[in-house]
């Protein structure tokens, strides 16, 4: 995707990167990983040509949910990459993706977060106008989406967001107790939407790279389709909880360790 240069950036990072070429980190883009060697190429590739003004605004965590082949960590990093953290969960849990967002917005060390899943990349015009626009600490922002290939516009993606870490853990995290069972990330948006005012940056898009362009950009090696058990024990935790019946959310219970 190419790179658009627009009057976005505020003055103040602009005054920054040129006068005196430090970072003002404030942003950390934070992706889950699972043996997604090709796609994470590609996410590298298109953050390593940000421009410069955004490269200094920026800081990336990727965290591996334990691939068993093929690991981030021996994904190639181009060397123009901003600030990167790589983080690896000790034990390989089915559908986990959830505790690795937890690890990454524990672990960012900046006031702001977007997240995202690994198969959308965050053109630079994006970027520009999040890191410029006046923001409410109180709101989070969600996107429009576009295909990577093509700029066909879609539907927005429900599991994508930009607001403060403070927020995200007022939120209360991803619940981890329903690691393993695809498809309830959504309760993280429920709870969010409880507490904070959504606000829809929909003529701001992600880009979704689908599998015909990269064949590992969505997860390949585990079924989306849920066990009838697992279905089952899903509602049934979920109808529990919301009873106040079962313990809280649960965050940051799995083991990890840092690789870079």
């Amino acid at each position: 995707m190419g790179v658009l240069r627009s009057p976005y950036l505020s003055g103040y990072l602009c005054a920054v990167a040129k006068k005196t070429a430090s970072r003002v980190a404030l942003v950390t883009l934070v992706f889950a990983y699972y043996e997604n060697p090709e796609m994470l190429a590609l996410q590298y590739k298109e953050i390593s040509h940000y421009p410069l003004e955004i490269r200094n605004a920026l800081n990336v965590i990727v965290v591996d949910d334990a691939s068993p082949v093929h690991p981030a960590f021996a994904v190639t990093r181009p060397p123009s990459l901003p600030p990167l953290s790589l983080f690896r969960i000790s034990h390989d849990v089915r559908w986990n993706q959830d505790a690795a967002r937890n690890i990454g917005a524990h672990e960012a060390s900046t006031p702001w977060l977007l997240l995202t899943d690994i198969d959308h990349v965050v053109p630079a015009s994006t970027l520009e106008k999040v890191i410029a626009m006046e923001k409410q600490p109180g709101s989070f922002y969600t996107f429009g989406r576009v295909k990577y290939d093509s700029q066909q516009v879609r539907e927005p993606h429900p599991n994508s967001y930009f607001m403060t870490k403070e927020l995200y853990w007022n939120i209360g995290g991803h619940d981890e107790d329903f690691a393993g069972i695809y498809g309830k990330d959504f309760l993280f948006r429920k709870r969010a939407k409880k507490l904070a005012e959504e606000v829809s940056l929909e003529s701001w898009p992600l880009a979704r790279v689908g599998s015909t362009f990269v064949s590992d950009a969505g997860t390949r090696t585990i079924a989306r389709r849920n066990s009838l058990g697992a279905r089952a024990w899903g509602y049934l935790l979920e109808g529990l909880k919301k009873a106040k019946l079962w313990r809280g959310v649960q965050v940051l219970t799995n083991a990890y360790t840092r690789e870079i």
